[in-house]
């Protein structure tokens, strides 16, 4: 009896376990759920918290900022020529007329003009000078021409002398010994002269000659003078060679301050003081590192910002890209530059030369392909990784980086449109 109790109570013990360890189970799960849910909870509000942006498709353009100045293609100097006529005034020259800056102006329009006065002066004296040798070119001819007739009229003198010394020597019977002698030699001196009177008539007609030639060259010489000095006084006009935009040219003034020609202003030979420029035909003369530059190809596409006028923006292409790198006037000696010139298409009244300017030209790009910020990227070991959330919280998830601007990536492989990517790292265990 007392075994059968024993065996009794040790059942209903047994039994008794069988229920309460299921209610201890429970007890225990239920306060490590109360524990863990503040932990989720705090994880979730860290994670709330990091900045988020949404996948979207785009276009991403891979750019390279060059730096540089407008200029035009198509332009023409005006130059103030050296005198040929009048050498002596062909320094400062007092400019008397300008067409202002900025102005369209057609071809054959006056845009310029000098003070001709100094020049009319030398003219005047060139004309009085000219008149003055062409008279004494016609009194040389006459007087040539009538000492030629003296000396002609010496040499037939000298003729008739000799011939009537002759005469006189063949009446040698009525004549003495002595006297004979006498008209002999009187004879040899007649004949003498004679013969020495003709030989000096070529020589006599080849000095007139030559003095005559001179006389005329030296004319010739103040008529060539005096017409390369109306080419001078005409030279003093300047007339625009195009239709096109008149750009003025700086002068340095006293206290070394620099400003654009005006009226009043003094122009030397050589100098340029004007430009006629064609605005639909501007480029920007830029200058790339030269380890950028073998980036760039001609053909590229390109868009133009003005400092000037940073709303203002041009297409255009690159037209040519520089071959050797030069170093710059105020740069260091182991920095190189290469030149590179892109072609704006297009114009506008904005549009001047010499104006500071910047070309993005494209160097590549891809379109319609999942589009992220830069700060989204982080990098591991090489390799490209981003943060994507899922639900509350963030994975870590490889990509494949494509074309990349300064401000955004486009992804090849790993994002799909509308994931949404941290824009800084969450917080470790999110």
């Amino acid at each position: 009896m007392k075994a059968a109790g024993a065996r009794s109570h040790a059942w209903r013990g047994r039994r008794a376990m069988w229920f309460v360890a299921p209610g201890v189970m429970l007890a225990v799960w239920g306060a490590y759920l109360l524990a863990e849910r503040p932990v989720h909870a705090k994880q979730a509000a860290a994670a709330a918290v990091v900045p988020t942006v949404e996948v979207r498709s785009g276009t991403v353009e891979r750019t390279l900022r060059v730096p540089g100045q407008t200029s035009a293609r198509n332009y023409a100097s005006i130059i103030v020529a050296r005198f040929r006529g009048q050498p002596s005034l062909s320094r400062n020259l007092i400019l008397t007329k300008l067409t202002p800056g900025g102005t369209h102006v057609k071809t054959g329009d006056v845009v310029a003009e000098v003070d001709p006065e100094d020049m009319l002066n030398a003219i005047d004296d060139l004309k009085a000078s000219l008149d003055q040798a062409q008279l004494d070119l016609g009194k040389l001819k006459a007087q040539q021409t009538l000492d030629w007739q003296n000396l002609t009229q010496t040499v037939q003198a000298a003729k008739a002398a000799w011939e009537s010394a002759e005469w006189d020597d063949k009446a040698t019977e009525v004549k003495t010994p002595i006297d004979q002698e006498l008209l002999r030699l009187s004879v040899e001196q007649a004949d003498a002269q004679y013969k020495q009177q003709q030989k000096s008539l070529p020589l006599e007609r080849v000095s007139q000659e030559a003095q005559f030639q001179m006389s005329q060259l030296a004319l010739q010489r103040e008529q060539l003078v005096y017409k390369w000095s109306l080419d001078d006084l005409a030279s003093l006009t300047f007339r625009a060679p195009m239709d096109g935009l008149v750009v003025l040219q700086t002068v340095e003034r006293s206290g070394g301050t620099d400003a654009q020609y005006a009226v009043g202003d003094a122009v030397n030979p050589g100098r340029e003081f004007m430009k006629i420029v064609d605005t639909s035909s501007m480029q920007v003369e830029a200058v790339a590192n030269q380890a950028e530059a073998r980036q760039i190809h001609v053909g590229a596409p390109a868009r133009v910002t003005l400092d000037a006028f940073p709303s203002l923006q041009f297409t255009g292409t690159v037209y040519s890209v520089g071959a050797i790198a030069r170093q710059g006037f105020f740069e260091n000696y182991y920095v190189r530059t290469v030149p590179v010139v892109v072609r704006i298409q297009g114009s506008s009244s904005r549009l001047l030369p010499d104006m500071s300017a910047a070309a993005d030209i494209v160097l590549g790009g891809a379109e319609n392909k999942p589009v992220i910020p830069i700060e989204a990227l982080q990098s591991e070991n090489g390799r490209y990784f981003v943060y994507v959330r899922v639900g509350p919280q963030f994975e870590k998830r490889y990509v494949q980086v494509g074309p990349e601007s300064a401000t955004r990536a486009a992804i090849l492989s790993g994002l799909n449109p509308g994931d949404r990517v941290a824009l800084a790292k969450p917080p470790v265990g999110t």
